[in-house]
């Protein structure tokens, strides 16, 4: 049961299409500037930017991980899409009318002016790029296994093959060869994971069959409220998750906002997002529906319902291997959907790591800054063929996880992105929190979050699947079926099965929440944690070194409604200083007795000095010359 001639055939086409795009956008854009290798002269239209967002993220961990969420725990992380929703609005309406006009390559520069500090934003980069790179590995180590059991090819030349035709075209073509690969992978995904979707669907009598079963076999939870926080997943838990999931994802990570930086307007930008939205929602559909239809090819003899099953993830290998590989092309364009996955997710990875290196740590320098366009574009290559080489030696470090890799993502980016969305989330929403504040916030925030995810990564038990069963089990000529986190293979065997007598309804013990310390906690809320953490710190330690003034912030770099209340508040601390109150009366009243026009506007200005409101404001000079306040 492995892949025909035409199956390889759609792949080797799938592969060289991406190659040749890469090899394409390298020819025509040989002359280009380093800001046309990394940012498309920022002229790139809004739709083929916003598929290659959408399938940027969308990896293979998404199609199997998400189709084996669906079959084994249900449809309550469905939920997750209303978080991710909510949370592109707010990156099209809030962040990108401040942060597009600035016209930077490096997301981070935003840091450095919010905050006037250097070595701030650079913090922020070495954060975005350790993040980065561990994800690359992430990536490349779920989709290995898959072509391993579809190929046959070790798990280690996988993850090179992967690593090596991404780096490729995205050294050879920057920018665009990405944005434009990612739009005919796009396209081979969709058509991939519809395959499972319609299949899936026609072999069991229509999908209106699929859900039934599914609800019929408790897999359609979808508004479970319960508040408790140590639950895998629940209504609120996976709003949460999908809400900063996305906003560290989309809104404060240089591979998402690359892409609409590449726009020339901000109405463009938020175009991206929009019609980003749109496909991203319509393509996780699908592979949630693709669990659905798994489940109810196997519901009745589930591989999943003995004692130490893998990772649900494998069973969407499985029913390839089982179902798909009857019609000759189909398996095929599976595996090509995987296979565009992760090439999609990869360069787009590559591309912005190599943004921020050469943005914000060898430009600045002067050694570098006297490049030509040439040497610069040249070096830029070096840079994506050197990132190639760490994606594809962390993804060697990654395979050695095991099993739980999609926890494993979530709670490790939880724990990265959490800080940054902090971060932001103060430098964007709270102007009076002054530099001390916020990068005390930062880094604590990331100690903690960190010791969080490895205690939770160190301590994780295997959560109990739902009810599965085997009474529809063949007794004789059966199929036996190994599956695990390394290796899946599937067997014919011609000699009696023994299957237990317990064919009805199997389901593992329930571990309930063990030890309900901080380490239990569900994974979902790793990110929110984050940043609360961050916000909380950067207050406190605000309070006790003091609160910015209006003239430490650049109005132009925070929320307008942010602004409003800050200017606000800055009126109230002057009203409530009875020194602030009695100088400039006494001040005025003298002056004005004396006739000395000269001295009135000197003690205004030496108040303005301490005033929280700014003296372009022309406030207290007139009060000065009225004698009142």
């Amino acid at each position: 049961m492995g892949l025909g001639i035409v199956d390889i055939l759609f792949l080797t086409l799938s592969v060289l299409v991406s190659a040749v795009i890469g090899l394409y956008q390298g020819y025509v854009g040989r002359r280009a500037t380093p800001e046309g290798y990394l940012m498309g002269s920022r002229k790139m239209r809004p739709l083929p930017l916003a598929m290659s967002m959408m399938v940027g993220t969308v990896s293979a961990i998404t199609i199997m991980g998400n189709a084996g969420e669906m079959y084994a725990y249900g449809t309550q992380l469905w939920i997750m899409d209303l978080g991710i929703l909510l949370a592109l609005v707010i990156i099209a309406k809030v962040m990108i009318p401040i942060i597009h006009p600035m016209e930077v390559v490096s997301l981070y520069e935003y840091i450095e002016k919010r905050f006037n500090a250097k070595w701030l934003r650079q913090a922020t980069v070495v954060l975005q790029l350790v993040g980065g790179y561990f994800f690359m590995g992430f990536l490349l180590y779920p989709a290995s296994i898959a072509l391993q059991a579809f190929t046959g090819l070790d798990i280690l030349l996988n993850i090179f093959i992967m690593g090596a035709t991404c780096t490729f075209y995205s050294a050879i073509g920057g920018v665009k060869a990405v944005v434009y690969t990612d739009v005919f992978q796009a396209v081979v995904m969709v058509v991939g994971v519809f395959a499972i979707v319609i299949i899936g669907s026609v072999n069991v009598g229509g999908l209106d069959v699929v859900w039934d079963i599914a609800y019929h076999h408790n897999r359609t939870e979808l508004f479970n409220l319960d508040l408790d926080p140590y639950q895998r997943h629940s209504f609120w838990l996976c709003i949460i998750l999908g809400f900063f999931f996305t906003l560290g994802t989309y809104g404060v990570n240089q591979s998402q906002t690359q892409r609409f930086f590449s726009t020339k307007s901000v109405q463009d930008a938020q175009k991206v997002i929009y019609f980003a939205a749109f496909g991203m929602l319509f393509l996780r559909a699908l592979i949630h529906l693709a669990g659905l239809a798994i489940y109810a090819h196997f519901y009745q003899c589930d591989p999943l319902a003995r004692p130490g099953a893998g990772e649900p993830a494998y069973v969407v290998i499985l029913y390839v291997l089982t179902v798909l590989t009857r019609v000759p092309g189909l398996a095929g364009i599976f595996v090509a959907a995987i296979y565009a996955a992760v090439l999609s997710s990869v360069s787009t990875q590559l591309n912005s790591m190599t943004a921020l290196l050469w943005a914000d740590f060898l430009k600045p320098h002067p050694f570098f800054a006297s490049f030509s366009d040439v040497k610069a574009g040249a070096l830029q290559k070096i840079i994506v063929l050197l990132s190639g080489i760490v994606a594809i030696v962390l993804g060697l470090v990654v395979s050695t996880l095991g099993r739980s890799f999609l926890r494993a993502l979530f709670a490790i980016t939880g724990a990265l992105s959490g800080p940054l969305i902090g971060l932001f989330t103060v430098a964007l929403f709270l102007p009076w929190v002054n530099l001390k504040g916020a990068s005390s916030g930062f880094f604590i925030s990331i100690i903690l979050s960190v010791w969080l995810a490895i205690g939770q990564l160190l301590n994780q038990t295997q959560e109990p699947f739902l009810t599965m069963s085997q009474e529809g089990c063949p007794i004789t000529n059966a199929t036996t079926i190994a599956v695990n986190a390394t290796t899946l293979a599937v067997t014919e065997s011609t000699s009696i099965a023994s299957v237990t007598d317990a064919t009805t309804e199997v389901s593992l013990p329930n571990e309930g929440h063990g030890a309900r310390g901080i380490y239990g906690i569900s994974y979902c809320l790793n990110s929110f944690l984050g940043v609360v953490i961050c916000i909380v710190v950067a207050t406190v330690v605000t309070a006790a070194t003091g609160t910015n003034s209006l003239d430490d912030v650049d109005q132009s770099l925070v929320n307008g409604a942010a602004w409003r209340l800050f200017e606000r508040l800055a009126i109230l601390r002057g009203r409530e200083s009875p020194l602030k109150k009695v100088l400039p009366k006494a001040t005025g009243s003298a002056s004005i007795e004396n006739g000395k026009g000269d001295n009135t506007m000197k003690s205004a200005e030496e108040v303005d000095e301490k005033d929280p409101l700014p003296a372009r404001r022309g406030d207290l000079k007139k009060n000065d010359a009225d004698g009142s306040v």
